[in-house]
């Protein structure tokens, strides 16, 4: 019996996740409403606040899992006798898959956030910062990475380079806006392989 309510518990809070994760994507976070997210998921509004106190706390718990799957990803990365060109194009692919309906909207408020959610985007960014400066200088250690080159420079260069998604025109230059992103991240991993790794590539492609 109380297996079964841990499994229904279960099920409830994924509906929930899956429905708004798709909702906030594709139309942004202030135009969804409970009574929507709601209504999709099949549950209650009842049901919706059994488990989440309000909207944004869904919002954080969307994110949260987004940035604990690349950790647990690059965690995993540890026991794997892989190149880096290949453990980047591992993350590519969970970052696409993960956010692949990420709209203009959701961009814009996930760039300039409410206040309400301003200070956890903020504790967000530096959570994910700290992630990407480990990654690089573990793999600086490793000789996959120039190793005089400082992984808070890379930090900056993306932010700035990120800056780039408020220039409407730019971004509609691409069909999705995770399109954009993913430009922004294989140019920035495309030019910090070793420079031997470029040489070689020259020779090999003559």
């Amino acid at each position: 019996m109380v297996q079964n309510e841990e499994s229904t518990r279960v099920k409830k809070i994924l509906q929930i996740l899956s429905t708004a994760e798709d909702l906030f994507q594709r139309f942004g976070f202030k135009r969804i409403t409970i009574e929507e997210i709601c209504a999709k998921a099949n549950v209650s509004k009842m049901t919706f606040y059994k488990y989440f106190p309000n909207k944004n706390e869904l919002i954080k718990r969307i994110l949260n899992s987004w940035l604990k799957q690349v950790e647990q990803t690059i965690n995993e990365f540890e026991g794997m006798d892989i190149p880096f060109t290949e453990k980047i194009r591992k993350l590519l692919i969970i970052k696409e898959e993960s956010t692949g309906k990420i709209s203009k909207e959701f961009m814009a408020e996930y760039m300039n956030p409410d206040p309400d959610l301003q200070n956890f985007i903020k504790g967000f960014y530096g959570r994910a910062t700290i992630l990407f400066i480990d990654f690089i200088k573990k793999a600086q250690e490793k000789g996959e990475v120039r190793k005089e080159i400082k992984p808070e420079f890379l930090v900056a260069i993306l932010n700035k380079m990120l800056e780039l998604a408020k220039d409407e025109t730019l971004i509609n230059l691409y069909p999705r806006v995770t399109d954009f992103s993913l430009e922004v991240n294989n140019f920035i991993y495309c030019g910090i392989l070793p420079l031997e790794t470029f040489e070689k590539n020259a020779i090999e492609d003559k």
